[in-house]
């Protein structure tokens, strides 16, 4: 800190301000509310953005873990072609889990941002239920209602 005599003003060096990556988690849920989804996390891209489009497969119990039912070269396909529709920078995850929730709980970092897209309905959806779990889990959660 310097200090000027003749105008009593205080001056500071600025400090070094390290800007960190914004991760931004897009669930799986259809390709078209998917895609309205990518669409709203492009909008922050003079920011420091990283898009993790993720697919929870959920696995009946009597199935084990190594020998899904659901092909996941085909999972993963299917998110890279949404993934590259945007151009954003990021990673897609497939998981496997028993319960579609707990895969998210498993997955996401503590008070993630989460951007959900969701059709206007009077009932809840399931993207909403979602939405409002994930939320009473401490996450921050963007329902865009279409």
């Amino acid at each position: 800190m310097k200090s000027n005599p003749q105008t009593n003003t205080v001056t500071a060096a600025a400090p070094h301000i390290r800007t960190g990556v914004l991760w931004i988690v897009v669930p799986y849920t259809t390709p078209e509310l998917t895609r309205a989804a990518l669409r709203h996390s492009a909008v922050c891209t003079d920011l420091d953005v990283q898009v993790c489009l993720v697919d929870v497969q959920v696995v009946p119990f009597p199935c084990s873990f190594d020998e899904p039912p659901i092909n996941k070269k085909f999972s993963e396909h299917r998110l890279h072609e949404l993934f590259e529709e945007t151009g954003l920078p990021g990673q897609i995850a497939v998981l496997y889990a028993r319960d579609r929730l707990e895969g998210y709980r498993r997955m996401l970092e503590p008070k993630s941002l989460v951007v959900l897209a969701t059709k206007k309905r009077w009932w809840p959806t399931r993207e909403w239920r979602l939405a409002r779990a994930l939320s009473e889990a401490g996450h921050h959660v963007l329902l865009l209602p279409l």
